[in-house]
């Protein structure tokens, strides 16, 4: 019994391990992808459109890197386990990781407002693109414009979390 106890204890860290290298190698597939959207499609085809799939990279690619670093957390018993909805990893890495791993403040906030930006998306009645500009409105007509500085910086604080979080998982793996 002890045995079977102690097989099953590894293949938890050995799907452990293996869901830390996907998740750091998702989130790095996705915020290239996001920067190539960015700097070589868009000036090619200019459509601001475009600029809604470059948010949903970089929301995805933080995601993942947060995934990353709570999948390693938990494989050092640093962290509960968690469940699958974004809201409670969310909640978890906001409240554990991020003072333990000295991540910015500017990155929590971040994955909310490009949260926020997806779901208003999601829910918008009205868009339209003026000049380089994507603009969404909600059902009140409260305007988020999107813009290619706007989004530049948003892909420069997902670069430093891909660093943070290659930081923190690369230590073992």
């Amino acid at each position: 019994m002890q045995c079977f106890l102690y097989f099953f204890i590894l293949l938890d860290d050995m799907s452990s391990q293996q869901d830390v290298l996907i998740a750091r190698e998702k989130a790095i597939q996705q915020y290239e992808s996001a920067r190539h959207l960015l700097q070589i499609t868009f000036p090619l085809v200019k459509d601001p459109k475009l600029l809604m799939g470059v948010i949903h990279n970089i929301s995805a690619s933080l995601e993942y890197s947060m995934n990353a670093i709570l999948a390693y957390e938990r494989i050092l018993r640093l962290v509960p386990i968690y469940g699958s909805e974004f809201q409670s990893r969310f909640n978890l890495f906001r409240l554990k990781s991020v003072k333990r791993n000295n991540i910015p403040q500017e990155t929590i906030n971040l994955i909310n407002e490009l949260r926020q930006v997806l779901d208003l998306h999601k829910k918008s009645p009205i868009e339209f693109q003026r000049g380089n500009k994507f603009v969404i409105c909600n059902k009140d007509y409260e305007l988020k414009v999107i813009s290619i500085k706007e989004i530049q910086v948003y892909l420069d604080k997902t670069k430093e979390m891909l660093q943070i979080m290659q930081t923190i998982t690369g230590k073992h793996f």
